[in-house]
């Protein structure tokens, strides 16, 4: 197709996310519109500066309201699962999302994540468009490490995906763990498309090599993803000094700041806040190995693939991450990086304090090496193949 659309679709990309700060949904929006299809964005936040149209819906409410209307539509689903999508639409967003998708009548709605399956199904009901479900977690099992969201959303979560995904034309996901579960879970005929959630090639000047070595943790910060391990084998690793660059609660960051105080390792262990998303992959070329070991308790961790491994790489680092998981297979494959057997700070000490220099070296050559092929210039020619295999749509044809 030569970049260009053999004829220019109507499609809508619905995220309940900020969509200028989502970096999949603007990949997503930047490779379509590129494409020249004719591409809505709907969701919170300004518009991005791409060129789209966008649908701004309102921004909900602040957190303690937010927790009481989450409870309140998703929660009965335990007692009466049928609930679940008329109890969905309750919510101002979605009832805001089905009425644009109403109105835009598009041929495809790219609906991200499970939340949006409900109004691209009324989409399709109403007026014949076409449903790609993006799935960037397994939705199911994605804070099962959290008892309140088990009690609370897990049964409405699973609801709502198990009732929709088989009204889909096309699932596509970020890992090959999540693809097989997805199947596994509810019958697919076929395994969901594997489109990675990597970003943009960009080359960039890693550090030398040389003693303290720099380990660097990036993202959002959260519970659940190995920050407190990690903080925890920092004095059985005098040798290396960690930097925790991003965001989070700023209850959850003084708890961080309080244990490694406690620890003895304020000298060796930065606090940095989160850079813009054009400048993660230069800063993080200033350190040495970049670190992701969550614990694997659940399959949503064991199977996922965030875009700080590929920002990693792209910076020219070696990774670290846990064993018997997707990531630890793809380190692997790529030689780029070294295993943790557990999400412990015994298991990351002794991974780290058995890397010799020389190994290291050969793993951020070997980082540097695969950014190429794990970028999402090779990821969005799959994207691009599946929006080719859409027939062109007679509006004459379709409902209403």
């Amino acid at each position: 197709m030569n970049g260009r659309a053999a004829r220019a679709l109507r499609i809508a990309v619905l995220s309940y996310t900020t969509i200028a700060h989502d970096h999949r949904v603007m990949r997503t929006l930047e490779t379509l519109a590129a494409l020249g299809h004719e591409v809505t964005a709907i969701g919170f936040g300004e518009a991005p500066a791409l060129p789209v149209a966008m649908i701004r819906l309102p921004d909900p409410p602040g957190r303690t309201a937010q927790r009481l209307a989450i409870a309140t539509t998703q929660f009965p689903a335990n007692l009466v699962p049928a609930s679940a999508p008329l109890l969905h639409m309750l919510l101002p967003q979605h009832r805001a999302a089905r009425a644009a998708l109403l109105a835009l009548r598009p041929d495809i709605v790219h609906a991200n994540d499970w939340p949006a399956l409900v109004a691209a199904d009324a989409a399709k009901r109403e007026t014949g468009a076409r449903i790609v479900y993006d799935s960037h977690e397994l939705a199911s099992e994605e804070h099962a490490d959290n008892r309140l969201w088990r009690l609370v959303a897990q049964r409405h979560t699973r609801a709502i995906e198990a009732g929709f995904i088989h009204r889909a034309d096309a699932i596509i996901t970020v890992s090959d763990g999540i693809s097989r579960t997805l199947q596994d879970l509810y019958d697919l005929p076929e395994p969901p498309l594997v489109v990675r959630n990597a970003l943009a090639y960009r080359t960039v000047t890693p550090a030398p090599l040389a003693e303290p070595l720099r380990l660097l943790f990036h993202g959002i910060m959260k519970g659940g993803r190995g920050i407190e391990a990690l903080i925890g084998a920092m004095p059985m690793l005098p040798q290396f000094r960690l930097t925790l660059r991003g965001d989070g609660a700023p209850a959850y960051l003084a708890k961080l700041r309080a244990r490694v105080a406690e620890l003895g390792v304020g000298a060796r262990v930065a606090f940095e806040p989160a850079v813009p998303h054009d400048e993660v992959v230069a800063a993080a070329a200033s350190s040495h190995i970049g670190v992701f070991c969550a614990p694997i308790e659940t399959r949503h961790n064991r199977f996922a693939m965030p875009n700080k491994v590929y920002e990693y790489l792209m910076a020219g680092l070696a990774v670290l991450v846990t064993e018997g998981t997707d990531l630890a297979a793809l380190v692997q494959e790529h030689a780029c990086g070294l295993t943790a057997t557990a999400s412990t700070p015994e298991a990351i000490a002794t991974a780290l304090r058995a890397l010799s220099l020389s190994a290291l070296g050969e793993m951020r050559a070997n980082a540097l090496a695969a950014a190429p092929r794990l970028s999402w210039d090779e990821e969005r020619v799959r994207l691009i193949g599946l929006y080719d295999r859409f027939a062109p749509i007679d509006r004459a044809q379709r409902v209403g």
